[in-house]
């Protein structure tokens, strides 16, 4: 049966023919059962965008939803720029919106061709509890999109744009490329603007590194969209080195407020060196002398302001008078 709802239909599906690789973990038996029991709403996608928010209300208490054929874009739009990520067969995501109050932002979704979704509301909690080994598939699947996720972020933090596409379409390539004689074949047509909200840059400078790489023999543009990653390409991103010279951990701790804090507590806080307090001093008479020189040049300008409105207030009262 269908559900329909503006601008989208979900239609009931067996699980197990909808997504083959979930039954792995079941006998004969139990699939012959879990066929009949195990109904999901499934949603084809035509090319462009995606109103994700009529999903949401055309069924009960979504959780996420989990692509099952094709490629979803989801782009997360923050102060005036557009973060890209791909996601494909087996990635499971939340679509309810971002919940940031101190942060406004939006996503968007779109589908570059036709792609098939499936929504994961309550009715998969009945399947978890009759088939647990459906539920080791998709926490592997979350884990292997969580793990390609901190891929990208790394790739995203390195210095150089060219850099960046190398190691992105090295990451692609793992996922979606194709093994040829001279490097790896992607299928996927992505425009420059896409590739700079994909790694973090601007479209021009996007368009200047894809120009260097295949002056370079390195990363090239065939002329039915697809892309090709040279052998070479994956060899000079090996190059360096795997840890960077100065490289420290990473450190946060949170900010306890001093009210809160146990007097037990207060020896522990770390000590302001001399050269720490010197800069101090330093930068507060820094602080004074300028406050000191606005003081002085609006002060003059005040007594110059009366100076030329004096006369001028003098002579109006002779007239008046």
């Amino acid at each position: 049966m269908a559900v329909n709802a503006p601008g989208i239909e979900l239609r009931a599906a067996a699980l197990f023919d909808v997504d083959p690789e979930l039954a792995e973990a079941l006998d004969e038996r139990q699939l012959a059962d879990a066929r009949l029991r195990a109904i999901v709403p499934v949603a084809e996608l035509a090319a462009g965008p995606w109103p994700a928010a009529h999903h949401r209300t055309a069924t009960a208490h979504p959780v996420a939803i989990m692509v099952v054929e094709g490629i979803v874009l989801r782009e997360l739009l923050l102060a005036g720029s557009t973060a890209t990520e791909l996601l494909g067969p087996g990635d499971i995501v939340d679509f309810t919106g971002v919940e940031d109050a101190l942060l406004p932002a939006d996503v968007r979704w779109s589908v570059p061709d036709a792609a098939r979704i499936m929504v994961l509301d309550d009715r998969l909690l009945a399947i978890l509890r009759a088939w647990p080994g459906v539920a080791r598939v998709l926490l592997s699947r979350a884990v292997q999109r969580e793990r390609r996720l901190a891929t990208h972020r790394a790739i995203a933090q390195l210095p150089r744009v060219d850099l960046r596409l190398l190691a992105f379409f090295g990451h692609l390539g793992e996922r979606w490329g194709r093994v040829t004689p001279t490097g790896v074949l992607l299928p996927l047509h992505l425009t420059h603007e896409t590739l700079g909200r994909l790694i973090g840059a601007r479209r021009p400078t996007v368009s200047l590194a894809l120009k260097d790489l295949a002056a370079g023999n390195m990363l090239e543009r065939r002329e039915d969209g697809a892309w090709l990653l040279r052998y070479e390409a994956l060899h000079s991103l090996g190059a360096h080195e795997a840890i960077a010279a100065g490289w420290h951990p990473a450190e946060v701790r949170r900010v306890e407020a001093a009210a809160n804090e146990p007097a037990a507590r207060a020896h522990e806080r770390d000590p302001l060196e001399a050269a720490d307090i010197a800069a101090l001093r330093a930068r507060i008479e820094s602080l004074r002398a300028a406050h000191a020189t606005c003081i002085s040049r609006t002060a003059t300008v005040i007594a110059r302001s009366r100076a030329l409105r004096g006369p001028g207030r003098a002579q109006r009262g002779r007239e008046a008078a």
